[in-house]
């Protein structure tokens, strides 16, 4: 396998004899994991099954495992990076950001994220497009059904040998798109025809320059021999068994959850079988006052639901425990205190941690690729970043603010330094109370400045050239 191709036979080859094999073999696995997590999983096969049967079937199906993704990526918002040494208006940290800003990834990284962590990888890439003042970069996001990236050694290589994009234009005609180290190679595919579109350099090198498949993998976990598992697929045999439960008690539910009457003793031997249904009936409609002198009437108890109610929670609690994900997700509230909560949700954290690591890396990746694009070679170069994530732990804004204040007053952090972390306040926001307040100082700062002032030496210059 190469990284670079020189003509658009070469590169039509690796397309059909490489990355198309090896997307087609990933599908069935991806469309699998894709239908439990879009809610429309495989139903449950069952015996002798009546129309009804069915219906209580599918009313049970319920979209757990996309619960469990999409509470993990609503902690994910990457909302700025620290650049170390900067000034005090954060302006090398704003430059390194605007492809972000132009490419709108504050709403695509949630898709992004969902995708990486429902699939266990999804794609980022990064190539030059036209601006009204020059060359830009412009990022974009990729699901691993419709791309894939292929590895020399995927455990280890930041970018890949080549990155493939599928698209679909109607039934019949598709988009097909080979990135390599240098260009974007572009076909149509109607009806059996390749046709040939077009070749685009992306103009992306890495932090030394040299050329590369600008595709970023984003990866749920990895492990070293490159395995990149989702949350959906390992939690499907449990998901699969709750649906189940949800339809034993709606069968149950439905049936038997009320008192059956009963009537012993009736003498019906000679009735005919339309005349037994008949009397059968009447009874159900409590149209028979009386019986014969041997006639006992009764009732059987409805069917107990706690067994099944339970049996439910249990493996609500294991898919919690499994997935790492707090039963509140589920819907389950236990009136405990702060510190319980916070035990509770200790390994979530964890886990959330995790991913911001991994992430985030990922992201400073694709913006120093933007900034080689745009000849900012010391941004791309730039290994000493932090990515900066919005802090969505659950606790109210009083808790926050004293805890900071606290911070400010015992450990002297600047008080300005904290603002990003104060729930609900975005860096944007709390940039711009930076700089009012820079523009707006108070009487302390007027005063401390006068007198500075007043303490600076006064120089003049004498005959003899020397200050006095």
């Amino acid at each position: 396998m190469v990284n670079a191709y020189e003509s658009e036979t070469q590169a039509l080859a690796a397309l059909t004899g490489q990355a198309l094999p090896a997307w087609n073999a990933e599908l069935p696995r991806l469309d699998r994991i894709d239908r439990w997590w879009r809610w429309n999983p495989k139903p449950i096969r069952l015996k002798k099954a009546t129309a009804e049967h069915r219906m209580l079937r599918d009313m049970g199906h319920t979209p757990w495992l996309r619960l469990v993704v999409t509470t993990l990526a609503q902690t994910l918002y990457l909302e700025g990076v620290d650049v170390p040494g900067d000034d005090d208006n954060h302006t090398r940290a704003r430059e390194f950001w605007q492809p972000w800003d132009r490419s709108r990834m504050t709403a695509r990284q949630i898709p992004l994220h969902q995708a990486a962590i429902a699939y266990g990888t999804a794609y980022e890439t990064v190539r030059a497009a036209d601006g009204p003042d020059g060359i830009r970069a412009r990022i974009e996001c990729w699901s691993p059904r419709e791309a894939i990236a292929l590895y020399d050694d995927p455990a280890r290589d930041t970018y890949p040998q080549l990155f493939m994009r599928r698209r679909r234009l109607n039934e019949t005609r598709e988009s097909l798109e080979l990135w390599d180290a240098y260009n974007i190679w572009t076909w149509i595919h109607a009806d059996g025809a390749w046709t040939f579109a077009d070749a685009t350099p992306h103009n992306a090198t890495d932090p030394n320059g040299q050329p590369v498949c600008p595709a970023i993998r984003f990866t749920n976990q990895i492990d070293l021999e490159g395995r990149t598992p989702g949350e959906v697929e390992p939690c499907i045999a449990l998901a699969n068994r709750l649906n189940k439960d949800n339809y034993d008690r709606m069968l149950a539910q439905h049936y038997n959850s009320w008192r059956v009457r009963t009537a012993t003793g009736l003498d019906m031997t000679e009735l005919s079988d339309a005349q037994r249904e008949d009397r059968k009936a009447k009874l159900a409609q409590e149209d028979i006052l009386a019986g014969g002198p041997d006639v006992k009437f009764g009732t059987l108890p409805e069917t107990s639901l706690d067994n099944l109610v339970n049996a439910r929670q249990a493996d609500v609690e294991e898919l919690a425990a499994v997935s790492q994900t707090p039963t509140t997700a589920f819907g389950k509230m236990v009136n405990v205190g702060d510190a319980g909560i916070e035990e509770s949700r200790a390994g979530f954290y964890a886990k959330r941690n995790e991913r911001r690591k991994s992430f985030g890396v990922g992201h400073l990746d694709a913006l120093r690729l933007a900034a080689g694009i745009e000849g900012r070679t010391e941004d791309a170069a730039n290994f000493d970043l932090t990515p900066l994530w919005e802090d969505t732990d659950t606790r109210t804004v009083s808790q926050a603010v004293d805890a900071l204040g606290k911070a400010s007053k015992m450990l002297g952090v600047p008080q300005e330094e904290l603002w990003d972390m104060i729930p609900g306040v975005t860096k944007t926001r709390a940039d711009s109370w930076r700089a009012w307040k820079e523009n707006h100082p108070d009487a302390d700062a007027l005063a401390v400045q006068a007198y500075a002032s007043q303490l600076a030496p006064a120089t003049t210059g004498g005959d003899d050239g020397l200050d006095r």
